[in-house]
């Protein structure tokens, strides 16, 4: 047994064995694009020097679930169905590191700030015991503070974070709230936007907090997700 530990321990040291790698997986991800420069973009998603399959993207709300392949633990998108796996990063749109432990991720695709590559992604752990229903995700992609009041909740939005919002329970006869944004500048707090909006247990909501490049102030996207449908199973 020694001997053997000696012989594996000098081949590590050689060179001779080869270290281990991560292995693929799959994730199951629903997706969302946020680019109002280029609505109609296309992804792919696969594996590299496999054909690739195109990736869901809807107009509003969030797709259904499609399972896709977690390459070395990252995500990656590309541009076109087949990707040289001699050169993959021609082709490659966007990649993230995908955290260990979900199953299911909400997948967030926006403009990369600086061009390569072309587009940046940033994930939501989409399990309901993270995200439960009646609850809501307001993410930052600016570098500057925002605030959210809602049903009596003031809630500080920092830059570049993601931040929890509860569920709003201080609603009118229809169920709906006064929901405004608010961003620092300098040091005084202005408007962003101001919604009234109905909340409910069987929705949840992404708030999505973005600027774009040649804007005079950044703006606020509600994405808004539903129940997925339960069919009769008696028929």
């Amino acid at each position: 047994m020694t001997n053997r530990l000696l012989l594996a321990s000098l081949a590590a040291l050689l060179g001779l064995v080869k270290p281990a790698t991560a292995q693929d997986s799959t994730i199951q991800i629903r997706a969302v694009l946020n680019d109002p420069s280029n609505p109609e973009a296309k992804f792919y998603v696969g594996k590299v020097g496999e054909t690739m399959t195109l990736l869901k993207l809807a107009e509003e709300g969030l797709t259904d679930s499609q399972k896709v392949t977690v390459e070395n633990g990252s995500l990656n998108l590309f541009t076109t169905p087949t990707v040289d796996k001699n050169n993959p990063q021609a082709g490659l749109a966007a990649t993230v590191k995908i955290p260990a432990g979900p199953n299911s991720l909400i997948v967030i695709i926006l403009p990369a700030p600086h061009g390569t590559p072309s587009y940046r992604m940033m994930v939501l752990d989409d399990d309901v015991k993270s995200f439960p229903w009646g609850e809501s995700k307001a993410v930052n992609l600016t570098s500057v503070d925002f605030a959210l009041e809602v049903g009596g909740q003031k809630i500080l939005l920092p830059g570049g974070k993601i931040t929890p919002v509860p569920k709003v329970t201080k609603l009118d006869e229809y169920n709906r709230a006064q929901t405004n944004f608010y961003y620092k500048q300098e040091d005084q707090w202005v408007v962003a936007a101001e919604r009234q909006m109905q909340y409910s247990n069987m929705l949840r909501r992404v708030f999505l907090i973005y600027k774009l490049p040649n804007a005079l102030a950044p703006d606020v996207r509600t994405i808004v997700d539903t129940p997925p449908p339960v069919f009769d199973k008696a028929h």
